[in-house]
């Protein structure tokens, strides 16, 4: 039987579908890829970050097949995509383009998050307001990570 993708979202049903099909569990799953049981999970729950290659990976070890097929209409994508896709830029000016907004968001968030400084009531014998100290805090001890390269 077939089964059409047509967006990413699609795939996690699928996986899951053929994994109890062939009646897998995670952990055997993992087991056949050489990684760990919470590894695949994360593969599962979100199939669409994973690499094709990745894919491919646990589609083989679930027998199953990739057929691409030429959708009739769909060789003139120039006519289907918006124009703003269609347009190419070159890298430096994307770049250029992205640093100017960036820097024009960053300078509105700062902007409007200052506050006045208080300003002591008429009559009052304060002196100016104590500065703010903030206390250092030391950095977490983060464990490492175990990488799988499958």
């Amino acid at each position: 039987m077939d089964y059409p993708v047509k967006t990413p979202l699609q795939l996690r049903p699928l996986l899951v579908g053929f994994r109890k099909a062939a009646g897998l569990t995670q952990a055997q799953m993992a087991s056949h890829l050489g990684v760990t049981q919470q590894t695949y999970a994360q593969l599962e729950a979100k199939p669409e970050s994973a690499s094709m290659d990745r894919l491919f990976h646990v589609l083989k070890v679930l027998k199953v097949d990739i057929v691409l097929t030429h959708v009739s209409g769909s060789a003139n994508l120039e006519g289907r995509l918006p124009g703003r896709l269609r347009t190419v830029e070159s890298p430096v000016a994307v770049k250029q383009r992205v640093t100017k907004e960036r820097a024009t968001t960053a300078a509105a968030k700062t902007a409007g998050t200052r506050k006045a400084a208080p300003t002591p009531a008429r009559g009052s014998r304060q002196g100016s307001p104590k500065p703010v100290t903030r206390k250092r805090v030391a950095p977490l001890a983060a464990a490492p990570k175990k990488r799988e390269d499958w």
